[in-house]
């Protein structure tokens, strides 16, 4: 079930992501319903439930967002959350966790967002895995950060400390994903170089290009029971690329949920390529 979450009120800088899921909807539109290797999704069961009517108080905003979100996975069906800044990924996650007790998390983003406060706020989009790890029952061997090019030493230990696993952006040539229970993924549009997603708040130059950023979800070999795509901000890209590229992302993501590329939860993972966890 499609939802969009137009909240940015925990951006750091340059805020209008809340702008962001009527912007890809829109540029979706230019799209086939079809992967780029021709996998036909026009038949999924799939529900556009709009956007979700916010509240600019934070509370509130995530309580309405983890309702959202449990009310989906209740009912036995994907969410995929169009945000919004980083931090709607905090309620969410916690909602599936409900659900998912053994959820693992798959976090592609320019930045590690281990910070225990960020400019005096708790809950900036630049401390949402440490809030993550806070969240009952989850642990960091089940976070696996992805295009991480913006790590600072107290990060860096926050991390090792959790036993979080992060590959960098220049290792994701050699990057496989394999996990056989369920995975909420979540995807900041700034885990990609800035030259092909200009319009995010929060640019870090040295990521991967489209074309390397699909092969990598293609490529995804996992049980994903919910996704996210985040921090896309139209106000800072008049000519929607990044939104077309969340769009196209998001197709890809629902061609690996129908048709996965390799072994599923209970069959040997295919150990080819690089490593895989």
């Amino acid at each position: 079930m499609l939802l969009g979450i137009p909240y940015d009120g925990s951006s750091s800088f340059r805020p209008g992501a809340r702008l962001a899921p009527p912007r890809i909807r829109e540029m979706a539109a230019s799209l086939n319903a079809c992967t780029e290797a021709g996998q036909d999704l026009a038949a999924i069961p799939a529900v556009d439930d709009g956007d979700l009517p916010l509240p600019t108080d934070r509370e509130q905003a995530f309580a309405q967002i983890e309702a959202a979100v449990e009310r989906i996975v209740a009912e036995e069906a994907v969410p995929i959350l169009l945000g919004g800044d980083h931090a709607v990924t905090v309620p969410a996650v916690r909602a599936a966790l409900r659900h998912y007790p053994d959820l693992s998390l798959l976090y592609l983003d320019a930045h590690p967002d281990l910070y225990p406060h960020f400019a005096g706020d708790r809950f900036s989009h630049a401390c949402v895995v440490r809030r993550i790890l806070e969240l009952p029952g989850m642990g960091g061997q089940r976070i696996t950060q992805v295009g991480v090019r913006a790590l600072t030493p107290p990060q860096r230990r926050a991390a090792e400390e959790a036993a979080i696993r992060i590959v960098p952006a220049w290792e994701l040539a050699a990057f496989r994903y394999a996990e056989t229970g369920p995975v909420y993924l979540s995807l900041d549009i700034d885990v990609l170089d800035p030259a092909y997603a200009p319009g995010c708040g929060n640019p870090v130059p040295g990521g991967p290009s489209t074309r390397q950023l699909l092969t990598l979800l293609q490529g995804l070999r996992c049980r994903v029971v919910a996704l996210d795509v985040v921090e896309v901000n139209p106000l800072l890209d008049p000519a929607g690329v990044t939104a077309l590229t969340a769009a196209r992302l998001v197709t890809e993501i629902l061609g690996t949920l129908v048709s996965p590329l390799g072994p599923w939860p209970g069959e040997a993972p295919d150990s080819s390529g690089g490593p895989s966890i």
